[in-house]
Formats: structure tokens, sequence, C-alpha cells
């Protein structure tokens, strides 16, 4: 927590007060993942990790929410007018902002940034938080890695601020580093961290000189870069069509889309905007559903599932491997047998007892990495090119 700051738990809205109010504090307050300035003469609000909303003693004029954003305009090249009254751009350190003027706010301008995490989570950070057991990371290892040739094509799906990003952010680490990524964001989130064959393109809505360069234009052109695998920060729009013609031509895909559970994902999916054939749905192999979840304790992010998409005889049916339990507060493996190992020990002409045996052995270096004092996501990086370069 940033310095003069102090949590104040007060029913119904807990305070953040600072000694010194200012925007600067927030900004530089690692614990804060949202700042929201609804308008002048009102106090800030901010989203704080551990106690979620919180209301600061933080007030801004009118004329300093516009100076603000003035500033971030010109550093961040972008244009906000009347004629445009709202604006995305991003800050130095990454963090992505929106920002609205009084034509398109009426009680005044607005400020929303999210804040960019500088030092990504790892697979390891996300085991200590819960969010994940040794033995479902082991099992997405295998997932993501596919014995080199069989990956499987993965969604994240959970909603607004449940770590969608930040899981998908620790499934990159497992890609084998000699394969090609083209990412795919509305906003650049994802940190490579040193990964060296990338390629990453960003949306652009347009404005009066430089036309829109929408999700699907980029994902139309990377489908000529000649990928080993597509990450689709957020699928939302036409590009879901595209990304599963990708996937049904043999393109590798991950990527989050924003649902709450397998069967609003295949809703999503099937519906405008994206209008995906409920036939090719079964070209997602796995769903893994997150969400945020409030406890006495705080907010926790916690995978609540993991589900394999199969073809029945009418719909799509799914295959629930890993399953939280509130009691506990763990996610679990269900006694149901996993298709997809079934599979890939098919096609890579192994038993499945061959592919149990090296997610076990995927499981016991993971939580060789749990023993150790610190593990960022540049250290489980560099471990796992020990391991593929080894092979």
């Amino acid at each position: 927590m940033a310095d003069g700051v102090k949590i104040v738990k007060k029913k119904p809205v807990t305070q953040y007060v600072m000694e010194k109010p200012s925007l600067q504090t927030l900004l530089s307050d690692p614990d804060l993942e949202e700042i929201m300035v609804n308008g002048p003469g009102t106090p800030v609000f901010v989203y704080h990790k551990v106690y979620g909303q919180c209301e600061t003693n933080l007030v801004m004029t009118n004329a300093q929410i516009l100076k603000t954003i003035q500033d971030i305009a010109k550093k961040s090249g972008e244009t906000i007018s009347p004629q445009r009254p709202f604006m995305d751009a991003r800050l130095p350190d990454g963090s992505r902002v929106n920002a609205t003027l009084k034509e398109a706010t009426p009680t005044g301008p607005t400020i929303t940034i999210r804040k960019f995490r500088s030092k990504p989570f790892s697979i390891v950070d996300l085991i200590r938080a819960g969010t994940m057991t040794p033995d479902l990371a082991a099992f997405l290892w295998t997932a993501v890695e596919g014995e080199g040739n069989y990956p499987l094509n993965i969604i994240v799906i959970g909603g607004t601020g449940s770590g969608k990003t930040t899981t998908l952010n620790t499934l990159i680490t497992f890609v084998p580093p000699q394969e090609r990524i083209i990412c795919i964001e509305d906003t650049l989130e994802l940190n490579f961290a040193g990964r060296k064959n990338v390629v990453r393109m960003e949306s652009y809505p347009g404005d009066p000189v430089r036309p829109p360069l929408t999700m699907n234009q980029l994902l139309i052109n990377a489908l000529r870069m000649r990928p080993d695998r597509l990450i689709v920060g957020e699928v939302r729009g036409e590009e879901a069509e595209t990304l599963f013609n990708a996937m049904n031509v043999g393109h590798s895909a991950m990527g989050t889309l924003h649902a709450n559970s397998p069967s609003e994902f295949k809703s999503r999916l099937t519906n405008p905007p994206m209008n995906v054939p409920e036939d090719m749905l079964p070209l997602i192999d796995l769903v893994i559903t997150q969400a945020r979840i409030k406890t006495e304790s705080g907010l926790k992010r916690r995978i609540l599932s993991v589900v394999e998409v199969t073809p029945g005889e009418t719909t799509i049916s799914f295959n629930k491997v890993y399953e939280y339990d509130p009691r506990t507060d763990q996610i679990v493996r269900t006694d149901v047998p996993s298709i997809k190992e079934q599979e890939l020990a098919r096609l890579t002409g192994q038993s499945v007892t061959d592919i149990i045996d090296k997610r076990r052995e995927k499981q016991e270096i993971i939580e060789l990495l749990l023993k150790k004092e610190s593990m960022s996501f540049e250290k489980v990086q560099e471990v796992m090119y020990e391991y593929y370069y080894e092979e």
C-alpha cells in the first residue's frame, strides 16, 4: 500500500484515506486495480485488490480533470474533443485509460484507469493465492503443451475483474519457446516478459484522421503470418467466427471471453455478434471458468470449473474434469475421466497412463517451484525454457 494511506471499513462503503490526496498516490499504490474519477466535485473511487470498491478522500475539480485528460492525450498521442468526446489511451506504465467529456457524460468529464501490473503473476503466484492447485496447473500445462504437436484450444471465461487475463497470461508460460505467437488484443494487456518469438497486434477505434482497425481485421492478417499459436485477448465480436475457422484448419488458439458459465459461453458464441455455428464449438477443447468471490477475509479469484467441450448427439456437452469446492476453498479433480487426455494418448501413440505419468512429472516440477521463496513470472518462464530445451 502507498505511504500515508489507511483503510477505514465503514458501512456501506469502505474508505481509502490519504494524508495528501492525489491521483499520483493512487497510481503508485500496487494494491489498487482501478481508479474511477466519476466527475467534478465527487469522491474518486478505487478498486482495491483486497477490500474491493473504496471511496477515497480525493475530490477533483472540473479544471483538474480536464487538465489530466489533456495531459494523457498529449503523452499518448490520442485525441479527445467535443466532436469526439471519449478517448482510450495508455499511460507510460501500460495502464489503460478511458476518458469522457461533458458531451458524452453531461455531469462532467470522467477518467477510468485500469492499472497495469508491471510484474505479472506467475503460475506459482496463482497457486499460492488459491486460484488453482498444483494438480490443475500440471493438467493445464499438459493441455497447452499438447506433447508438442497437439495443443488444446483453450478459452478462459468469467465476469469483469474475475482474473481471466491473468490466468491466460500464466498459461502462455507453458507454450514451448520455439513456437511463434501472434497475439491480438483490443488493448495491450498480456505480458510476454522477454519471450522473443512474438508479434503483438492491437485494434484501434478510429478517429477523423485514422480509420478503425478491428480485431477481425487483425486476426485475418495474423493468419497470413504463419502463427504456431494464436492468442486473442478477448473474443467479443465477428472475430469469433474467424477464430473458429482458423482452428478448423489447424491453428492452435487461446483467449478469453466474457461469460459466467459454460452454458453462457455457448449462448454468447452462437448468437450475434459472434454467430459461431454450434457444430464448430467442439473446436474449443477446454473452457476454464473463473470468478471473483467475496469472503470475510476479502476478495478472492478462483477457478470454478474446467470443462472439456465434446460433441453430443443433438448439442455439445461439457465434461467437467475440475470443480471448485467452497467447503475447502479449492478446485479439485472430479471422478470424470479426461476425454482430452485419452485423445492426446491416441494421437501420440501413447497410453493414457503415459500421459498421466508425464502430467505428474509436471506437477512435481511445479511443487518444487512452490518451495522456492520467490518465483516471478520471468523465473518461471526460465524454468519452462530449460524444461523444453532439455527435452
